[in-house]
């Protein structure tokens, strides 16, 4: 006599990733090993004499259970120790405040003048380097340039006034043309984690809201 399959477990076995979805009211693996015995010990009590039940698939179906909860009991361990690293992330960067980071900036908003200073990672064989800063009427209040630059490139700009500004960064070799984006260290004002998870956020100075995976380089207060 066959032994009664019970249903979600085979497919949970031959496809862990899905696991077990829980039965209405239910609790998923350990209802199904309930539901199990039940219609195990009622096959015995009511078994054929003459074909008797095959012990070998109890043990089978068992042992299914007891991998697929092996499975499971991994998944939820994984699921919290990824919870606590988010938690331990958030409460490290919380340490931030008030201090520097260095990122790639597009555009700055001052709201009162300033020096500004910053590096350029240049690539490798570059030949020309050219840095152009452009305020909000798109008129161009500084231009610099350098010819065979390596490495980082170092610039400062005298202060600039109150306003947002843009900059344009292009390196040139082998006649091709190259965007790039210039490093700043900027002051860290907020640090936030998005309702629905993803990467912890830096409000900066100036700057606005970053990826804390964008920084470069950390500085001090």
């Amino acid at each position: 006599m066959a032994l009664a399959s019970i249903n979600g477990l085979d497919s949970a076995v031959s496809n862990p990733k899905n696991g077990i979805a829980p039965a209405a009211g239910g609790g998923g693996v350990s209802d199904l090993r309930s539901e199990f015995l039940q219609m195990m010990v009622a096959q015995i009590n009511n078994q054929d004499p003459l074909n008797p039940l095959d012990g070998t698939q109890y043990v089978t179906q068992l042992a299914q259970f007891s991998m697929v909860e092996g499975i499971e009991q991994m998944k939820m361990q994984a699921q919290q120790q990824a919870t606590l690293l988010d938690t331990l992330q958030v409460l490290g960067s919380t340490s931030l405040m008030g201090k520097k980071v260095t990122v790639p900036v597009q555009s700055i908003s001052l709201a009162s003048a300033e020096s500004l200073s910053g590096t350029i990672p240049v690539p490798a064989g570059t030949e020309q380097l050219s840095l152009e800063v452009y305020n909000h009427s798109g008129q161009r209040v500084h231009q610099q340039e350098w010819r065979n630059p390596a490495g980082d490139q170092d610039f400062s700009l005298a202060e600039l006034p109150a306003g947002e500004y843009e900059f344009k960064v292009v390196a040139s070799r082998k006649g091709e043309s190259l965007s790039l984006s210039p490093h700043m260290a900027r002051t860290v004002e907020k640090v936030s984690l998005p309702a629905g998870g993803g990467d912890i956020m830096l409000g900066l100075a100036g700057v606005g809201q970053m990826s804390l995976f964008q920084v470069t380089e950390f500085g001090q207060s």
